[in-house]
């Protein structure tokens, strides 16, 4: 059987866009594949969410799927897609599912039957459970079926009381066919293979997974998409980050070279990237601001920003005040000439002191150190967005997890706009990025080397330093990730503290915790944030205000 992989971008609730895309690689590859495999709830894009109770969105997609079984009629390939299937008995009111459509019928059809509930996922808000295992004689093979999730029970830590792998091993399947949305972090694409690979070793049988690829919203898929053998030997691949077709003759397979997996950085950087590009292409944006402070930060949000649109489409913006060093100025001066972007100075020295003099008027004291401070980032936040305003360009926000993790950031300052680029990097890892930007993606010192090496500094007050307030970032970062991703230093490992943190203070990492836990207000009013590891802020992870 020739099988093709169909890795698309779709858009969520873009019914006519994403059925287009559909019906016109059906038109492309028809009579060339024995079948057509598309990626998990592929007509609605996924996920939906709460658009599934608008009934509107289930009856354009069901017409949708009345145009794929006619378009199906003049080409001799089956399809399989990934819809929302009603479902008429007890229970929530949709199944998550796949369709085998064959000339003009809905021949076979599969509910998923694991639906996930953790970390991002929500799907047991929509959908019911299936029950029956995925298996089904097409063309004179034995098929078996699967649908995301349900590939990713796992014995030794098991999250649901059933295996759908286990219908699939008994039926001694020809071919597994697994439909995925699986969205991509650090150290998913390895982590996914090992999966398959069991998976088809398990079964003996070869395992052709198809994956979505683009950004929705916080979250960006990889694509990616791949068969593996019997063997665990890798088949056939797909792209990372892009739209590809993956093809796959069961009868004529030969080995191809091992999988390909990005290294951290290049996964970060066209990660982010295609997050940008979609989150701006699929809300209406074509360009960018940004506040250009000379720091590390504003430097790679810059630098990331003209990749995607173009130096033409970004504007920079330096707001310096009394406390602002020269360097903040020249080394923001000669990034943006490296990228030949416009750079606009607008000092707010005078707005900050008139606000200190009105403050003072108007409830009888000077503001205090802290609110001074604020007020700086504020009125560099209001020049921000009244030129997004007045031109429409999307402000981007600067801030990196290390900062948004302890609270080292301005509600209503630095932390205002549409969307957090460099939200789920660590200050370390922003420095990596910087310094993979000059070197592999611009191929040239664009972010110059004075701003990557000068220590960090708000500059909101005379000689401050980050340090004034923080541990040095390589240690602030190895507690956040302990605390953030791996959730120890929550239930006293001592072994692992004393292993990654051995010569950290246990009140440093106290002090560190209670800032994390104090700061939880600021991050659930901060801008989306594109995810890049598998904690993110955001949807993911969900930690209540009035939490003790």
């Amino acid at each position: 059987m020739k099988i093709l992989l169909a890795q698309l971008n779709y858009q969520i609730g873009n019914i006519k866009d994403n059925t287009q895309k559909i019906l016109s690689t059906i038109e492309q590859y028809g009579n060339d594949a024995d079948l057509i495999v598309f990626s998990e709830l592929c007509i609605t894009g996924y996920y939906p969410r709460d658009l599934l109770y608008q009934r509107s969105l289930i009856e354009q997609q069901n017409e949708a799927i009345e145009q794929i079984k006619a378009m199906t009629t003049r080409f001799s390939a089956g399809v399989v897609i990934g819809y929302v299937d009603i479902n008429p008995g007890i229970g929530k009111p949709y199944f998550n599912a796949l369709g085998l459509i064959d000339s003009g019928t809905l021949i076979y059809r599969y509910s998923k039957q694991l639906l996930p509930v953790y970390n991002i996922f929500d799907e047991a808000r929509h959908f019911e459970p299936g029950t029956e295992a995925g298996v089904f004689d097409y063309k004179g093979e034995t098929l078996g079926f699967l649908i995301c999730e349900d590939a990713w029970e796992n014995k030794d830590n098991p999250l649901y009381s059933k295996n759908p792998i286990d219908g699939i091993k008994n039926a001694n399947v020809d071919l597994i066919v697994s439909i995925n949305a699986s969205p991509s972090n650090t150290g998913k694409q390895s982590e996914r293979f090992e999966l398959i690979k069991k998976i088809a070793t398990d079964c003996s049988a070869p395992v052709a997974y198809v994956n979505q690829v683009g950004g929705c919203d916080d979250i960006i898929f990889d694509g990616g998409s791949i068969v593996i053998g019997t063997l665990g030997e890798c088949l056939s691949q797909g792209q990372y980050f892009s739209e590809d077709t993956v093809w796959f003759d069961s009868k004529n397979s030969t080995v191809i070279s091992s999988p390909v997996f990005l290294s951290k950085m290049e996964l970060i950087s066209q990660q982010l990237k295609l997050g940008l590009a979609d989150y701006c292409q699929k809300t209406g944006f074509d360009s960018a601001v940004v506040g250009c402070s000379g720091g590390i930060d504003s430097a790679v949000t810059i630098a990331l920003a003209v990749s995607v649109f173009g130096a033409d489409k970004v504007q920079a913006i330096t707001m310096p005040s009394q406390f602002s060093s020269e360097g903040s100025w020249t080394d923001s001066e000669e990034l943006c000439a490296n990228l030949g972007i416009n750079l606009v100075n607008y000092p707010i020295k005078e707005q900050f002191e008139h606000d200190c003099a009105e403050f003072e008027t108007k409830f009888g004291e000077r503001p205090s150190g802290l609110t001074q401070e604020n007020l700086q980032a504020r009125s560099r936040a209001k020049i921000l967005m009244a030129y997004s305003n007045n031109y429409g360009n999307l402000v981007l926000s600067t801030g990196n997890k290390s900062e948004m993790s302890v609270g080292y950031c301005t509600l209503g300052g630095d932390m205002m706009g549409g969307l957090s680029v460099l939200g789920d990097l660590y200050k370390m890892e922003v420095y990596e990025y910087a310094r993979f930007l000059n070197k592999v993606v611009f191929e040239r010192e664009v972010i110059p080397s004075a701003i990557i090496d000068k220590e960090p500094s708000a500059e909101l007050s005379p000689d401050q330093k980050d340090s004034d307030s923080l541990p040095t970032y390589s240690i602030l970062d190895a507690i956040l990730h302990l605390y953030i991703e791996e959730d120890y230093l929550t239930n006293k490992e001592k072994e692992q503290y004393e292993v990654t943190l051995k010569n950290v203070s246990m009140a440093v990492v106290t002090k560190v915790k209670k800032m994390v836990r104090k700061a939880e207000y600021k991050r659930q009013q901060a801008a989306p944030v594109l995810r890049v590891h598998p904690r993110a802020f955001g949807i993911g992870r969900q930690i209540p205000l009035c939490s003790a």
